[in-house]
């Protein structure tokens, strides 16, 4: 018997589901590290520190001026849907399994919302 994973994978036997999605779990978090590797080494700065600059009120307040007030709208919008979920992100191993399929949702959806305001900032400042 086949167990295919919407994230898709298949695997035919226990071992093999256990061995695949360790692989996968991996590679993700390599990926993730990888991100944040690039973004200290570009920014000079840690990401920790990357993040606390990047909301700051300063920093909100100056790309207000730059955005559009409905595109400026949109990624307001989807950062507080972020901070709506941040304590859940804290420590998500500790979610049900229902909390974890809908905050990993959720945060798609905050993830396509906030390229959706990229793209349209880039296509502003291109005009």
């Amino acid at each position: 018997m086949k167990t295919v994973f919407k994230m898709g994978f298949v695997m035919s036997r226990p071992e093999d589901k256990t061995l695949e999605v360790i692989v996968n779990m991996l590679e993700v978090y390599a990926r993730m590290l990888m991100i944040i590797a690039e973004v200290e080494e570009t920014t000079g700065k840690r990401f920790a520190e990357f993040l606390k600059e990047l909301f700051a009120p300063e920093k909100l307040s100056e790309l207000y001026k730059k955005m559009p007030a409905d595109v400026y709208g949109e990624f307001m919008a989807a950062l507080m849907r972020l901070v709506s979920i941040a304590s859940t992100i804290q420590n998500p191993l500790a979610l049900s399994i229902d909390e974890k399929k809908r905050v990993s949702k959720e945060i798609m959806e905050i993830a396509e919302a906030i390229r959706k305001v990229a793209e349209k900032f880039k296509a502003g400042r291109n005009e």
